[in-house]
């Protein structure tokens, strides 16, 4: 057990630095994990059998059944994994230390980057959730806690004059609603419409979602914001708009 917990803190060290984890060091359910993500990502849940896996990996059929009994018990697995890596930094309470845009923007970016991580999730999500009613459920426990997030979030921001308090009831609950439909579905729209290179689509897509915050701030926070939209035009940040 101990030995899994350390494998695990490793390959989020290396993801954490953009480098591939060595395969000598994992377990052969890690292997199973990480290959299916790639193949996924790149061919579509439904697309991938549990024999496409094994024969990527040059492992049995049987071998892999051991640990998975078919792609969406694989699925679950990866979808349980992304909720543990947002997890590690939303119920983070340093987090709220330091209350700016910057930190804000540098938040949307990790929530992005995540799903973009796990995009096949997103991408096939609706037939997965019709085969697995219960990832649906797990879905919403998942929102609802963005949710808990979201206000302790704006409420910081409003407190440390960066964002306007509600003008109308239910402002700020429209303007959730707003986030999480880009950001949880940005994928499925980008898959079919957007015509830019793939290392692009990302940062595109996160401008567009962290644009919507412009008309909830304050002049402290639109300065700020201005500030941001320069350092991301001169820096390798994804640009922002206005």
């Amino acid at each position: 057990m101990k030995t899994c917990i350390r494998t695990n803190v490793l390959m989020q060290v290396f993801s954490y630095l953009g480098r591939k984890f060595p395969d000598a060091y994992m377990t052969t359910k890690q292997r199973i994990l990480q290959t299916s993500l790639q193949l996924f990502n790149q061919y579509g849940l439904d697309s991938i059998t549990v024999r496409h896996i094994a024969k990527e990996l040059a492992i049995s059929h049987g071998n892999l059944c051991y640990h998975f009994p078919n792609t969406d018990a694989i699925a679950e697995t990866l979808y349980e994994q992304l909720i543990e890596e947002l997890n590690s930094v939303l119920h983070e309470p340093a987090i709220f230390s330091s209350i700016n845009l910057q930190a804000f923007y540098n938040l949307c970016a990790f929530v992005f980057e995540k799903l973009y991580k796990y995009k096949f999730l997103i991408q096939d999500f609706i037939s997965l959730t019709r085969r697995n009613p219960g990832l649906k459920q797990k879905h919403r426990d998942l929102v609802n806690s963005r949710r808990i997030f979201f206000r302790m979030s704006i409420e910081a921001g409003i407190q440390a004059g960066l964002m306007k308090p509600d003008i109308i009831k239910g402002q700020y609950e429209n303007f959730f609603n707003q986030l999480f439909i880009i950001g949880d579905f940005w994928l499925a729209s980008a898959e079919i419409l957007f015509e830019g290179k793939e290392e692009d689509k990302l940062p595109t897509y996160l401008n567009i979602a962290f644009t919507l915050i412009v008309p909830y701030l304050t002049e402290k926070g639109l300065s700020e914001y201005k500030t941001l939209l320069k350092q991301t035009e001169s820096a390798d940040q994804p640009a922002l708009s206005i």
